[in-house]
């Protein structure tokens, strides 16, 4: 069911920020799609960090686009000169808090929007987290680093203080991978 792409064009281009495409497209039974607008963001990943206290690895960071701080989980984007994405995710969570951990696992890949973005978001689990380290922040990186028992995270995250979506994404497929999601 893939679409036939009759023209393409980028219309911003600001790497490794974002890029616009504007796109004619032909679907599969013939209508056409005129003008399609396709952004790209560098692939991502988010860290759901745990220490043996059961303790989740927060950041709390100003964004601009809501304009307020937020609570979140280690993220960042990938590095194009990183093997994989797993090399991001530790350099991400021992940049942003100083922490790093015993055990990695892979526990998603995720699209924030798939009709429209082409990057991916990949979610990792890192358990047996320890403080090695001060944070070493980027320049204009101004976030503080927090714990929080998980069952208290989890109830901020289902109130809204852990706001973006992707995260709170991030955070269930990981308790759902350590076995410590109920459904009933």
């Amino acid at each position: 069911m893939a679409w036939t792409v009759e023209r393409s064009r980028y219309i911003v281009r600001d790497p490794p920020w974002l890029s616009i495409r504007e796109e004619a497209c032909r679907t599969e039974s013939g209508h056409a799609i005129d003008p399609f607008y396709v952004l790209e963001y560098p692939d991502w990943v988010n860290v759901v960090a745990l220490t043996d206290s059961d303790e989740l690895v927060l950041v709390r960071q100003y964004r601009h686009g809501v304009k307020q701080s937020v609570l979140e989980i280690p993220s960042g984007a990938v590095d194009t000169a990183d093997e994989r994405p797993e090399a991001t995710a530790r350099r991400e969570l021992f940049e942003e808090t100083g922490f790093k951990a015993k055990r990695w696992q892979l526990v998603g890949e995720l699209s924030a929007n798939p009709a429209t973005h082409a990057n991916t978001t990949f979610c990792y689990l890192a358990t047996g987290a320890e403080r090695f380290a001060e944070p070493q922040l980027d320049a204009g990186e101004e976030l503080v680093s927090m714990l929080l028992p998980m069952a208290e995270a989890v109830e901020r995250a289902r109130h809204g203080e852990l706001l973006q979506s992707l995260h709170v994404a991030s955070l269930f497929l990981s308790l759902a991978a350590a076995g410590r999601l109920r459904i009933d």
